[in-house]
């Protein structure tokens, strides 16, 4: 019989899990163990995506995770409103454990909750009530991480999913919605409609810093949707609130380091930096990675954690170069847009073509697309946009 190899991961959030059920489905002789500090795995979240973020051959496998699929989205601005036929999709923390909970049932993926590691390294993890784990690879999925050569704006938000008496009347989700009020930055309403009479009513900014300021933000929500939505009859089901990075640039060297020392774990999800710059988008990136990881285990059999270390550190430093223009982007509306009207460049974003659109979610913009997107009469000051334009510049600016 084949001797089982063992893989420690370290965070039961999004990316853990599904690099843990990935694994599991496609290497029968590995046991998984996740070690989550909380008492629940998957946390209470929700996460979205446009199906086209999602390649094909990978469709397939998330199907059971999708909760709810739309046909088309809408977006709308002080002058434009639009209706994009772009499948849009939604799970949450709930879908995703019924897709882990047969694997744990079955032994394949074991847990630890409610405790948390004082130390690890590629090999081992030291919990703080001073047991060893070893294993014959450790990942790190434990989520975002500060870090003196990430330079960050910030995503914050606070969603209520309500249950109305009657029907709301709303049929595709509105991504966003930036009629609103701003308040020192680029603010926006999204909502999405899981049926008739439940809805998810978020209230997001792009902001400046990290400060969440959940009840005024509650208030704004409940007045969104009595004055907006003109809903008076509903009751609160759920309350979720998070606060998310937005990449504004990544020092070179750190970005291209592909040294390996043998001894730090592999790192996933937004420990990584693996989630869309600009939209913060993490469930796409979650995906593409887990794969990655499982298909590399397989192809490597059983010594598979030099050749996972060696393709996940190059993997890093693809996704550095992958994002540069949507951090340019990104300096873009921070710095070079005044706060209360860094909507325009959102709004006039959502006025090019449909395929653009789809593209920039995937990350994947040809050239001809980056000249699109950068051309005609620019949303932002030419000076102050020109200021922001090297990467490179820019940090300088920032730790003088």
């Amino acid at each position: 019989m084949e001797k089982e190899q063992t893989v420690l991961i370290i965070g039961g959030g999004l990316s853990g899990l599904l690099t843990a059920w990935r694994c599991v489905v496609q290497n029968k002789n590995l046991n998984v163990t996740i070690i989550e500090q909380s008492s629940k795995l998957g946390g209470d979240h929700t996460w979205s995506f446009n199906r086209s973020d999602i390649c094909p051959e990978h469709q397939v496998w998330i199907e059971p995770l999708i909760a709810y699929e739309w046909p088309q989205y809408q977006v709308r601005f002080p002058k434009r409103n639009r209706v994009l036929d772009i499948p849009y999709c939604t799970t949450n923390s709930p879908t995703l454990m019924r897709c882990i909970e047969p694997y744990i049932s079955a032994g394949r993926i074991n847990t630890r909750l409610n405790i948390s590691v004082s130390e690890f390294d590629a090999n081992h993890v030291i919990l703080t009530d001073g047991q060893t784990l070893e294993a014959d690879c450790v990942l790190d999925a434990r989520g975002f991480g500060a870090n003196q050569n990430v330079f960050l704006a910030y995503q914050k938000f606070v969603g209520h999913t309500i249950q109305t008496k009657t029907p709301h009347g709303l049929q595709v989700p509105i991504i966003m919605d930036a009629t609103v009020e701003q308040f020192g930055g680029y603010r926006f309403i999204y909502c999405l409609p899981f049926s008739e009479t439940e809805i998810l009513v978020e209230d997001t900014y792009y902001a400046d810093d990290d400060e969440l300021k959940a009840i005024d933000i509650d208030n704004r929500i409940k007045a969104y949707i009595a004055n907006n939505l003109k809903i008076s009859d509903y009751s609160l089901q759920r309350r979720e609130t998070g606060v998310l990075p937005i990449t504004l640039a990544v020092d070179k060297d750190y970005g291209t380091d592909t040294t390996d020392d043998g001894l730090s774990a592999v790192e996933l999800g937004l420990r990584a930096g693996y989630y869309h710059a600009v939209t913060g988008y993490s469930f796409p990136e979650a995906v593409r990675s887990a794969v990655l990881v499982a298909d590399l285990i397989k192809q490597n059999w059983p010594d598979f954690q030099k050749p996972l270390r060696h393709e996940m550190i190059f993997h890093k430093r693809d996704h550095f170069f992958e994002e540069k223009f949507l951090r340019l982007l990104n300096r873009m509306l921070f710095r070079a847009a005044k706060a209360e009207v860094r909507y325009k460049v959102l709004e006039r974003f959502y006025g090019l073509r449909k395929g653009l659109i789809e593209r920039f979610y995937q990350n994947r913009l040809t050239k001809l697309d980056k000249i699109r997107i950068l051309s005609g009469k620019p949303p932002v000051p030419v000076t102050k946009a020109l200021y922001n334009f090297d990467e490179k510049a820019f940090i300088k600016r920032e730790r003088n």
